[in-house]
């Protein structure tokens, strides 16, 4: 099954699209070394995963790279560019060249220079680095193997680089110091043509190597963690000092799903940090479901089958919509999703702030009300109505939390630590007096 998640969930989370300081999570990560692991990198993070086990392997994966360092893949960007764009042409000779062929070829770029003779020799040279690099990290892993098990990744990539190297002309194309002319004419036979599919292998791999070695490192520079999924039918919900990474010095929250519950409802006024936890969290689950590591210290979740999020919406002039009607689409086309999806992760973000308080009163106490019957999903809504809790505080389906706001000397001291129960805390008036904006405006008056 394919994980569900949709633009507006990935505009919330900011995984591809850039914050004011040019942040993304793509950038987060993106320690790549040449094209091709971008691209990679930029697969993975579009096609987050629903297969435990896939999951699983490419987290090991990860894991294994961050634990051991296996030095010696040593990319370079040009070269393996140069590589994959010889490959794509395939005006190779219809068959292997004779040494005859081979010397009049050369001869010919002698007397006069031939871009065509240049184009294939660079080509070969290309991949011939390419064939040792991957050689030597192939022993690396090997090395490393004999004494820790491989995760289950690297064990079928070795086993498929092991019976290709193991063919007698990667033997001879490994011992080749100095490439002559006629080397270079049925290399280029045997690369384009005969063992084109062998080619594509290392390159694939050398990407995919790339972006795992890039991950890995932006583990170690954020210090993040592995999340443990686990199937769905265990209905777990538990994540350990969870905090955003485009944060300094963020604070950590913890946050847990009991068994009868299936719904966290945080209150509390704006600026507490409501809002940036609802994307950590959105983002730690989103990472989770790649298999790349997460900002939290433990995490634990049973696997989904998409999310969805509904943090930043905005105005649709292009459509006609207000705020508000564009908030009321955006929870229909998810309980759209709902439908199709029975093991969802749902985040809204302050629910109808886009209209009066008695129809957000309304609204939010409806929509709540329903969302709690679907009890396959779970959900995760913050609100500053504090009196809409009331309402809800007797069904057993609700957990609710906000975040703690200290008094010192008659100012608020905000803590962005997560707590349970209800937020009474009303810091409008504070915000407008501490601003001067009754004054700002009564000198207006003054000044007419």
């Amino acid at each position: 099954m394919k994980f569900e998640v949709d633009s507006q969930t990935l505009k919330d989370l900011e995984i591809f699209d850039t914050v004011k300081d040019g942040t993304s999570v793509f950038s987060l990560f993106n320690f790549t070394q040449c094209h091709g692991g971008r691209r990679v990198l930029y697969n993975f993070l579009s096609n987050p995963l629903t297969d435990i086990d896939t999951i699983t392997e490419r987290t090991d994966t990860i894991a294994f790279f961050q634990k051991y360092h296996p030095d010696g893949l040593r990319v370079d960007k040009n070269s393996l560019d140069f590589a994959e764009y010889y490959l794509r042409h395939n005006d190779f000779p219809p068959r292997t060249p004779s040494w005859f062929t081979a010397i009049e070829r050369m001869i010919s770029d002698r007397i006069s220079a031939n871009a065509e003779y240049y184009f294939v020799k660079k080509g070969v040279e290309s991949i011939v680095d390419l064939i040792k690099s991957i050689n030597k990290f192939f022993h690396i892993i090997t090395q490393i193997s004999d004494k820790n098990k491989l995760p289950r990744l690297l064990e079928k990539n070795n086993e498929e680089l092991s019976k290709i190297l193991s063919k007698g002309e990667y033997a001879d194309v490994l011992k080749l110091n100095t490439i002559r002319a006629y080397d270079t004419s049925t290399l280029d036979y045997m690369f384009r043509k005969t063992h084109k599919k062998d080619i594509s292998f290392f390159l694939e791999l050398i990407y995919e190597y790339d972006a795992f070695l890039s991950v890995a490192k932006a583990a170690i520079k954020h210090n993040f963690s592995y999340a443990k999924i686990v199937p769905d039918s265990e209905n777990c919900f538990d994540i350990k000092g969870l905090y955003h990474p485009f944060v300094t010095n963020a604070i950590a929250n913890d946050v847990k799903f009991e068994q009868a519950s299936n719904l966290l409802f945080i209150s509390g006024p704006n600026m507490a940090g409501k809002s940036t936890f609802l994307k950590a969290m959105g983002l730690a689950i989103y990472l989770a479901h790649i298999g790349f590591p997460v900002p939290a210290s433990v995490m634990r979740l049973s696997v989904l089958s998409g999310l969805c999020t509904a943090i930043n919406i905005s105005d649709n002039l292009n459509s006609g919509y207000s705020h508000f009607y564009a908030e009321v689409m955006r929870i229909k086309n998810v309980a759209y999703k709902l439908k199709t999806n029975k093991n969802m992760l749902v985040i809204f973000d302050e629910l109808f702030r886009g209209t009066n308080v008695k129809d957000a009163y309304d609204g939010t106490l409806a929509v709540v009300s329903a969302f709690t019957d679907i009890k396959s999903s779970f959900f995760v809504i913050s609100s500053h109505i504090v009196e809409v809790t009331k309402e809800l505080q007797e069904n057993k389906s609700i957990e609710f939390a906000h975040f703690e706001i200290l008094e010192e000397n008659g100012h608020p001291q905000y803590t962005y630590k997560l707590k349970e129960g209800i937020s009474d805390v009303r810091l409008g008036m504070y915000i407008i007096n501490k601003e001067n904006l009754i004054e700002i405006i009564n000198d207006i008056n003054k000044e007419n």
